[in-house]
């Protein structure tokens, strides 16, 4: 089997600059996307791409072990790129090495504290219900309405 990781980490973050280097317990944000994928019961049987558009962000993905192959364009690295972006421009690269994945597996950098038992968790179900579903997304319940998460002030 073949898992393709990719673990999309572009430079431009306008909320929190270089929000996916940031420094957490230690690490840069995306060192422990990285980990738990290779700590995952799957890891032998993936390939952990980080997808960047940054030179920086590259050294410290290939540092703790992820490939980074190529840089992402700029012009699907800005605020309103799609993960559908990222990942056709990840596996058209990879087809040119005749690289084709049996499934897809995303990993954002902003989720540092994932437990490991939750991708392998996800990837042993999607595995056994792969004939049903092409897809499995994780969620989590809210405590509150969205609508009372926010509000508006000062016009923003």
């Amino acid at each position: 089997m073949k898992i393709l990781c990719i673990i999309p980490a572009r430079s431009g973050s306008k909320g929190i600059k270089h929000k996916n280097i940031i420094d957490f317990n230690g690490f840069p944000m995306l060192y422990w996307s990285i980990k738990q994928a290779q700590e995952s019961k799957y890891a032998s049987e993936m390939k952990i791409i980080l997808s960047t558009d940054s030179e920086e962000y590259r050294k410290i993905g290939l540092k703790y072990g992820a490939e980074v192959p190529f840089l992402r364009p700029k012009e699907i690295s800005d605020d309103l790129s799609t993960d559908y972006e990222c990942i056709q421009h990840c596996l058209n690269y990879l087809a040119t090495e005749n690289y084709k994945p049996d499934f897809i597996l995303q990993l954002r950098p902003t989720y540092p504290t994932r437990k490991v038992e939750i991708i392998d968790d996800c990837i042993d179900k999607f595995i056994a219900n792969r004939n049903e579903y092409d897809s499995l997304r994780t969620v989590v319940p809210i405590e509150k309405s969205p609508y009372k998460m926010y509000r508006i002030e000062n016009n923003n």
